[in-house]
């Protein structure tokens, strides 16, 4: 089964798409997990260890994994409401016509980034999504922007007090994620996946790969979560076997899949992209994705690091959405 979907994954590594990739294909009758390629080729070529406990930077698989849950779940304590203004609880925030399921669905209308913005240290990268023009009203185009997630993580530490406290308590824990955390070399360190060869940083590896976390250092809603391919499998099985327990409710989880952009330019659940119908997907810029197809229990989680040895390596995003649409075709006819 997944013949083609396989097929295609195993091309990104064939063809210098990403050093290594592992992924997972699972459904009620099948569970394949594939391990292939390389863990580096630099400072010199490394085999990808044959496991499913390789960590992982999942980047903006943040977004999905730890904040728009913790922010639900949130939502069902009554701590607010999807309908409340942001800038009642942020009040360093200046548009007033922005509510927290606006930032959940990227519907904000601000912008997807400020150019040449300098930033040194977490109270920079604040200043900058605080500084961050509202181009469009909010409720008429879908613009993904990292500034409504990062809102979203101040959020949840307005409320929690530490935001990687918040998740380790209350998603990482209760999954028995065990190597899933922010600071992965509490861990061990052979067991992470280098990114990026920076100019200025070196090998990333360890360190979140993301500019604007790196420079925060902790409590950015929009990346720098690491994650492995077992645990994001315990994720996928909450939402999927489990309907959301014991991390959200069914009504809850039924909200998360319902289109909120209908007339928009892009089909947006909360935090999570639609494709189809209760489809939930979502990207990682370090090479990662997942798709979690609830009506039919079956899904495909990809973890890679296609930034390295460096991100100017366009082809793994290019082939990214027609291998989701393979995996979708042949989960629909069974192939």
């Amino acid at each position: 089964m997944f013949y083609k979907t396989k097929q295609s994954l195993d091309q990104l590594v064939q063809n210098g798409s990403t050093p290594g990739i592992s992924y997972q294909i699972k459904t009620n009758d099948i569970e394949e997990n594939w391990i292939l390629g390389l863990k580096s080729v630099f400072p010199e070529a490394e085999i990808l260890p044959r496991t499913t406990e390789n960590i992982y930077d999942i980047a903006s698989l943040t977004k999905v994994i730890a904040t728009t849950t913790r922010i639900l779940q949130l939502v069902e304590q009554q701590k607010f409401r999807l309908d409340d203004f942001v800038q009642t609880f942020l009040p360093q925030f200046r548009y007033d016509n922005v509510t927290i399921s606006h930032l959940l669905t990227h519907n904000s209308g601000l912008a997807q980034n400020i150019p040449n913005f300098e930033m040194h240290s977490a109270q920079d990268v604040m200043r900058y999504v605080y500084a961050t023009p509202q181009e469009a009203p909010p409720g008429t185009n879908v613009t993904y922007a990292d500034a409504n997630f990062l809102l979203l993580g101040y959020l949840i530490s307005k409320f929690d007090g530490n935001y990687e406290e918040a998740i380790q308590a209350n998603i990482l824990d209760p999954l028995q994620m065990t190597n899933s955390s922010f600071h992965p070399l509490n861990i061990n360190k052979k067991q992470v996946i280098p990114t990026e060869l920076d100019q200025a940083r070196g090998l990333i590896q360890g360190d979140v790969h993301d500019f604007k976390a790196w420079t925060a250092k902790s409590g950015t809603g929009h990346a720098g979560l690491f994650s492995t391919l077992a645990d994001l499998s315990k994720f996928r099985d909450a939402l999927i076997l489990k309907k959301g327990l014991p991390i959200l409710s069914e009504q809850t989880l039924k909200l998360m899949q319902t289109n909120h952009t209908p007339e928009l330019n892009r089909s947006r659940g909360l935090g999570w992209d639609l494709r189809g119908d209760s489809v939930l997907y979502h990207t990682g810029f370090t090479g990662t994705f997942m798709v979690l197809d609830l009506k039919r229990q079956s899904s495909l989680i990809v973890l890679s690091n296609r930034v390295h040895p460096s991100r100017a390596n366009p082809n793994f995003v290019l082939n990214r959405d027609s291998i989701v649409n393979i995996f979708l075709e042949e989960v629909t006819t069974k192939k």
